[in-house]
């Protein structure tokens, strides 16, 4: 897995990673705000669903085509460009295709054009 990422981005609280979509193992897909608790690779997360916490994986694919336990996460360019997050890592993330950028969190553009800003709580 590499280096996981720092355990102060997960959580519930304001400025924490955002899951922009998901779709737990029974039921329906949903944009309600969700949250990662916990990592357990680069793209299997333990997430926290509307209140029901499950492992989920991180997926490439379009709101409303989340398949059981998928999420998405998105992250802007510094056009404001939204793009989704394909892997986690420490200091970097991988977004749709195989392009890797520096990260912060926030839901304002990216400062640069070589670094991605994921959405928060």
């Amino acid at each position: 897995m590499g280096r996981p990422l720092n355990k102060r981005n997960f959580g519930t609280g304001a400025g924490k990673i955002q899951v922009t979509s998901w779709r737990k193992e029974s039921g329906s897909e949903s944009q309600v705000a969700g949250s990662i608790v916990r990592q357990r690779s680069t793209r299997v997360f333990y997430v926290n669903a509307n209140g029901t916490k499950e492992n989920m994986t991180l997926v490439n694919k379009a709101q409303g085509s989340l398949l059981a336990s998928e999420f998405i996460v998105n992250a802007k360019d510094d056009g404001g460009t939204a793009t989704q997050v394909t892997k986690f890592r420490n200091r970097t993330i991988q977004t749709e295709g195989t392009a890797n950028f520096g990260y912060s969190l926030s839901d304002s553009n990216a400062a640069t054009s070589t670094v991605r800003t994921v959405d928060v709580i």
